[in-house]
């Protein structure tokens, strides 16, 4: 047993265990939809990342996306189950984005990037928008009714 405080459960050589990020379930397969909610841009991208999180974290497979885990932290002898695994998580995260957002991405080789790439273009603030709702917030406004209603009971 380990001593050492910063002891990772993939720093283990068994790519079995459920607890390594490399350990690809018998169901896990490319065509694999880990949720329903599709990116369609940057007005559901904070939802979408969310879940896609949430999603990846219960299959362990986060720290490969956040780039916690890459390549570099295996034995040369599980390199080839470390790109199976990647590619396993883009296909997985290709199949929760449109294709129109789809097809610009089919040239990104790690999952991590993949994810870098997604956040960067689709987490920006479209500043045209907050300046449009801004506008039409401060354009409300009460009309002939009262705070009460018509409807309300009496008391």
């Amino acid at each position: 047993m380990a001593t050492n405080s910063t002891l990772h459960s993939y720093d283990t050589d068994d790519v079995n265990s459920t607890n390594h990020p490399l350990f690809l379930h018998q169901q896990d397969h490319p065509g694999l939809i880990l949720i329903s909610k599709k990116l369609t841009g940057s007005e559901n991208y904070s939802s979408w990342r969310r879940s896609i999180m949430i999603a990846l974290n219960a299959k362990n497979k986060l720290k490969i996306v956040t780039g916690e885990f890459t390549e570099t932290h295996i034995q040369p002898s599980h390199k080839a189950l470390w790109g199976r695994t990647n590619d396993m998580i883009i296909s997985w995260i290709l199949n929760t984005i449109t294709d129109q957002i789809g097809n610009s991405l089919n040239f990104v080789n790690t999952a991590a990037a993949l994810w870098k790439e997604l956040q960067e273009h689709y987490s920006q603030l479209d500043g045209h928008r907050i300046f449009q709702l801004t506008t039409e917030i401060t354009a409300l406004k009460q009309t002939d009714c009262t705070i009460e209603g018509s409807n309300s009971p009496d008391v």
